[in-house]
């Protein structure tokens, strides 16, 4: 693979509000990350994320202000202090030759008219292509224009005045021109929320379309002068609590589980669509990434367009991330080989490396994108319930997923996002055990709790009866014994103790048996039975502030006779007191 610092006769300067959009050239391991590609440089705003990354790196600047300065205003703040001056200096140290007297050129994650305004004021270069293009493309209403004989893949639609829509009798989808990571997309399924709509937006023009009911799919394209790279397909993650309150927001991508839903017929017409839009996209004037959003209708079995996505799409840096780690064999050997034998004869990329290749209006003919089949991220956004997020803390270190965490409080905006090589879903809009154990580390951290730290539970039995926990979360129903994390500075006893105050409202004396341990979901918990209760039994603590519909706590006792058929967690402590119902337990408590 041709490497991109050979590409680089002038420094390239990324300009961006997150850092990890400029990250593509970097492995997911942080404290590794190779940077230092000579003529590529960073500029972002200051986040222990982003100090992490900088750390004894010459080739990235963080800019520390009271707020998260946007791209155009980084830009800005490059103009009033000569920022750019540091790559031709750097740069200039370790190849004179290329770069002394070269003005620096820009990338951006995606370019605005703002943004090209600032650069052309300031005589920069950059590299991005038309914003005006960009939106043309992008825009519900004016993308079918651009489409043209394209429109075909699109899935029946309209393009109406709010005031002139009638109720057709069934749920459709409502989709103003602009939207941001589905803001601007409604399901209409009552007439009454139709009313809604028209009377707050009359004279808005909107699209509206066919519902499709089907799992989401997209893809990282890449427009290069001579050809169209096609990505890989990853599901697309849409709409799951707690991460979103908005069912058509993204939250996440999964590289897995496209293999194991889509067939041949139905990958043949997906990479027929790309490459549609690819060639469409270059005939326009179009370089670098773009992405497509596609549906696959359950009932036919059909692929639907849905959305097209006129920039860097977001999933980019950490699926050349994965990419990095295929090409350098961190992952399973003979895995690689065999994804990689086929084409053997091609120079082999990763996303972002193409896209840059791409901007620099470079060859990639007889190249690649390396393919991928594994690996997923999710990402927490502001929601009602969940605000904001403080740094996760972690009890010890998990090396199953990494995490980037940020300060956002824009509702809808990036507050985690968690990342994995594995993949997260089980099935359309089902997690897996990782996912939902990557579920489990939102609720942990907006606790307060330390991830992975063990977990003090009491087992109260009174009248052969047991006291449970009865949780609804996030569409699973199941039970638990009261218990929670243990606390820095204190025993294990203590926080059974803690916890079965703040949870029950019981004083409890414990019993000197030995407690039942267990390792679930990669932590240690301990159970412990319970000699003595005081106090009336009512749940209280953290549990009953956070309580919501979609989180739910209640206390239950049930009977010992029925654990059976309680779907009680985790299953070898149901297993325990289920071989105890014989032996009475409750004989040995006083209450």
């Amino acid at each position: 693979m041709r490497e991109l610092k050979k590409a680089l006769k002038s420094p390239i300067i990324y300009v961006t509000r997150d850092i990890e959009r400029a990250l593509g050239l970097a492995l997911s391991n942080v404290e590794g990350l190779p940077l230092d590609t000579p003529g590529y440089f960073i500029i972002s705003n200051f986040t222990p994320f982003a100090k992490r990354v900088a750390r004894g790196r010459k080739n990235v600047v963080l800019v520390k202000e009271e707020k998260m300065l946007d791209t155009y205003e980084l830009l800005q703040w490059a103009a009033v202090n000569n920022a750019f001056d540091f790559a031709k200096k750097r740069d200039s140290s370790t190849r004179p030759k290329a770069s002394v007297g070269m003005t620096p050129t820009i990338v951006v994650f995606k370019p605005t008219t703002q943004i090209e305004k600032i650069c052309a004021d300031n005589g920069w270069k950059l590299l991005n292509p038309s914003a005006e293009l960009s939106n043309r493309v992008e825009e519900k209403i004016s993308q079918i224009e651009w489409l043209g004989p394209l429109k075909k893949y699109l899935p029946d639609y309209k393009v109406q005045l709010c005031k002139n829509i009638k109720w057709p009798g069934h749920k459709f989808v409502l989709q103003f021109n602009r939207s941001h990571t589905g803001s601007g997309t409604v399901l209409i399924e009552t007439n009454e929320k139709l009313k809604e709509i028209k009377k707050k937006f009359s004279n808005r023009e909107a699209r509206i379309a066919k519902y499709i009911d089907g799992p989401l799919f997209t893809n990282n394209n890449v427009v290069a002068k001579d050809t169209i790279l096609l990505g890989n397909i990853n599901y697309q993650i849409t709409g799951l609590l707690p991460f979103t309150d908005n069912p058509f927001s993204t939250i996440g991508n999964d590289w897995e589980l496209p293999h194991k839903i889509l067939n041949k017929k139905q990958l043949a017409q997906y990479h027929k669509i790309a490459t549609d839009v690819g060639n469409r996209l270059r005939e326009s004037g179009w370089k670098g990434l773009f992405g497509i959003d596609v549906v696959l209708e359950q009932k036919t079995e059909k692929l639907y367009l849905l959305e097209i996505n006129c920039r860097q799409p977001a999933s980019t840096t950490y699926e050349s991330q994965l990419q990095q780690n295929m090409e350098h064999g961190t992952w399973n050997k003979n895995q690689t080989k065999k994804m990689l034998h086929d084409q053997c004869s091609m120079l082999h990329i990763t996303t972002f490396q193409a896209h840059l290749h791409a901007l620099l209006d470079q060859s990639l003919k007889n190249h690649h994108l390396i393919p991928l089949s594994s690996g997923a991220q999710i990402i927490q956004r502001v929601t009602k319930d969940i605000p904001t997020l403080n740094e996760p803390k972690l009890y010890k270190p998990d090396d199953r997923f990494t995490y980037i965490h940020y300060n956002n409080t824009k509702p809808g905006s990036d507050l985690l996002r968690l990342q994995t090589k594995q993949g997260i879903m089980e099935s359309h809009n089902k997690l897996n055990a990782l996912g939902n154990q990557l579920m489990d580390f939102i609720f942990c951290t907006n606790g307060g709790s330390r991830w992975n730290a063990p977990r003090g539970a009491v087992i109260i039995i009174k009248d052969s009866k047991i006291l449970l926990i009865k949780r609804h979360k996030c569409r699973q129903n199941y039970y638990i014994l009261p218990g929670g994390t243990m606390d820095a500075g204190e025993t294990i006893k203590q926080t059974a103790i803690r916890e079965a105050k703040e949870e029950t409202g019981f004083d409890v004396t414990l019993s000197n048996q030995k407690p039942w341990k267990s390792k679930f979901q990669y932590r240690d918990e301990y159970y412990f039975f319970v000699d003595k209760t005081k106090g009336r039994c009512h749940l209280g603590g953290p549990e009953a502030k956070l309580n919501n519909p979609a989180n739910h706590y209640g206390l239950e006792w049930a009977e010992m006779k029925k654990l059976k058929e309680i779907n009680l967690v985790p299953e070898d402590i149901k297993n325990y007191l289920i071989h105890l119902i014989p032996n009475s337990p409750n004989k040995r408590l006083k209450f």
